[in-house]
């Protein structure tokens, strides 16, 4: 993928600390090599030097090609933007296999080269299979690093799913909430194919049928959530530190694989992946990159065939959502020099310039100015009244208020009120149902008495 393989790049062209890595863990070797014949070493003693570049070569160059990439990408929601591309995910592993292992190989491969012409004394053993060992032990490395990457990584490599299919019609009503001391019990259609909503209702866009997961076997994050969220519903997702909620969407968006139960993106009402975004607390930016190289990147992950150029990179700064966040000046400024307003408006602005109807946004209030806050109210309205889907977790409860039809609280691993604003006299009736009645108006801290 011709995407990954841009940001990859760019991200060693920013980082300085890579390249001096690359640059001495590629000189040093062949500088190793070069004394070999000044110093008229016997064929023993330059094998020696020759194994002992090859091994300062595969430590230097194998673990910044085959860890660095991919542990980055968990950690800037490089992974998110890839699976709601729609592509293939198995493209973007081939995508930072061929980084791990082709530059290591040909660049391992020249280093023999170099050793074979420089030092006579080395071509017997270059020749013979001691040789050929030597010379495939930086790849055989790269790709162990890369698999073991993989691995420590897998709940969101090797467990991601598809969540995008038809969500079969039922006899319940989609847009009832449900609180912590009731059940709605639903039952399949007998078609087994999505149906049309029943009259005077929108179609589901999410279904979660009693799914459970957690991170270790028998250590539940979540169990047993059951959740419905209409086509066009605005829906703030509530809870304390630590209760699941990023979780839910990691769920949702088919990044973790339930251990029991379901989590359904319904396929009759956004045609492919591409229609969901996801903004994770990182803005799903690359943060060595300028926010002009991270939209050239969501760019080519976007195009197609019959749409090579989704966005009109020679004129970014003339698209009314760049005008509308104010961040026409900032495109070529690197993401991690900006604010964190700045980097929540990039964040959000790079994923609507792509036009999802599916929008989940993690925290989008969070460290933000006064400014970037309403910017995001004002556009959160204006998806809501556009028939956008919203799901939104969130701290802020005046955000809710204003955003948001409907909200669910999860606690103790569960759904523990699922209720609508409409339902509420004011703001104050609403923080009290939404914090489930544990404000506190007084805590002694233990300070003693005041001087």
């Amino acid at each position: 993928m011709k995407a990954v393989l841009y940001k990859d790049l760019q991200q060693i062209r920013h980082n300085t600390a890579m390249l001096i890595t690359a640059v001495i863990a590629i000189v040093a070797p062949l500088s190793l090599i070069a004394t070999i014949t000044p110093l008229a070493m016997g064929p023993d003693m330059a094998g020696v030097m020759l194994r002992f570049a090859v091994a300062s070569f595969t430590m230097g160059l194998a673990p910044t090609l085959s860890l660095d990439a991919i542990r980055s990408d968990f950690a800037n929601g490089t992974i998110v933007s890839v699976r709601a591309c729609g592509r293939p995910f198995r493209q973007y592993l081939a995508a930072q296999l061929a980084y791990a292992v082709i530059p290591i190989t040909v660049l391992s491969a020249a280093l023999m080269g170099f050793a074979f012409l420089d030092a006579p004394a080395l071509r017997a053993t270059i020749a013979g299979p001691q040789g050929v060992a030597l010379a495939v032990t930086p790849t055989l490395a790269a790709l162990a690093l890369y698999l073991w990457s993989i691995f420590i990584k897998g709940k969101a490599t090797i467990m991601t799913t598809t969540t995008l299919d038809s969500i079969v019609a039922t006899t319940s009503t989609a847009s009832a909430p449900v609180t912590s001391d009731s059940t709605v019990s639903v039952m399949p259609s007998a078609s087994g194919t999505a149906a049309a909503a029943p009259a005077g209702q929108d179609p589901l866009a999410i279904r979660v049928t009693d799914m459970t997961f957690g991170y270790r076997r028998r250590k539940p994050v979540l169990e047993h959530i059951d959740l419905d969220v209409p086509a066009g519903q605005s829906l703030g997702i509530l809870g304390y530190n630590g209760v699941g909620k990023t979780t839910l969407f990691g769920v949702i968006t088919g990044l973790l694989r339930p251990q029991e139960g379901s989590a359904t993106i319904n396929a009759d009402v956004f045609r492919s992946m591409r229609d969901v975004f996801q903004l994770t607390d990182s803005g799903n930016l690359s943060p060595t990159m300028t926010i002009r190289e991270n939209l050239r990147f969501r760019s080519m992950l976007y195009a197609t065939h019959d749409d090579p150029h989704p966005l009109d990179l020679k004129h970014l700064d003339r698209l009314p959502m760049v005008r509308a966040f104010e961040l026409g000046e900032h495109l070529d400024k690197k993401v991690k020099d900006l604010s964190s307003g700045l980097r929540k408006r990039a964040g959000i602005m790079a994923g609507m310039l792509f036009n999802p109807r599916l929008v989940l946004l993690d925290e989008p209030t969070n460290a933000v100015d006064p400014v970037t806050r309403q910017l995001l109210i004002d556009l959160m309205r204006q998806l809501k009244a556009d028939g956008r889907t919203i799901l939104t977790i969130t701290h802020d409860l005046d955000y809710c208020w204003e955003v948001a039809d409907r909200v669910i609280v999860l606690d103790d691993k569960r759904v523990a009120k699922d209720c609508l604003l409409a339902d509420f006299d004011d703001i104050d009736a609403f923080r009290q149902a939404a914090t489930l009645g544990r404000e506190r108006d007084h805590v002694d801290f233990g300070l003693g008495g005041t001087r």
